[in-house]
């Protein structure tokens, strides 16, 4: 049997200077190919790549990417359903067909964090470091 990976890690680009004092820095999920959510911006859908409590980095396939500091908003549908959750940020990055998003406060819920890894993981997928 193949084992799947799910790439969760601690992310502090986005971090405060007094979040890092914080025993736990934010958790990231590197979604695979087949389970990412998708991010909808008007009337665009794009697939996120991955996301934290801060931020996200979604794919601009076939189109235009904003420019850099755009601020952006729209609904996050993650994988393990339920309803969508508004969003708002500014681009901080742009790679290629890659954006990342810095979230404005409060950004994406820890507990939906975590649920996506719970959601993974009983899909067969495993965490690394």
């Amino acid at each position: 049997m193949t084992t799947r990976r799910v790439v969760a890690r601690t992310d502090s680009n986005f971090l405060s200077p007094m979040a890092t004092s914080s025993r736990r820095s934010l958790y990231r999920i590197v979604y695979p190919l087949t389970e990412r959510p998708v991010l909808a911006v008007g009337r665009f859908i794009y697939e996120v790549i991955d996301c934290s409590e801060r931020g996200l980095r979604y794919e601009v396939k076939g189109r235009r990417a904003p420019s850099l500091g755009t601020p952006l908003g729209g609904i996050l549908r993650l994988r393990r359903g339920g309803a969508g959750i508004q969003v708002t940020g500014e681009v901080i990055r742009i790679r290629g067909t890659t954006v990342a998003l810095a979230l404005d406060s409060p950004g994406i819920p820890f507990a939906n964090i975590l649920a996506e890894q719970r959601y993974l993981r009983s899909r067969g997928f495993t965490l690394r470091d």
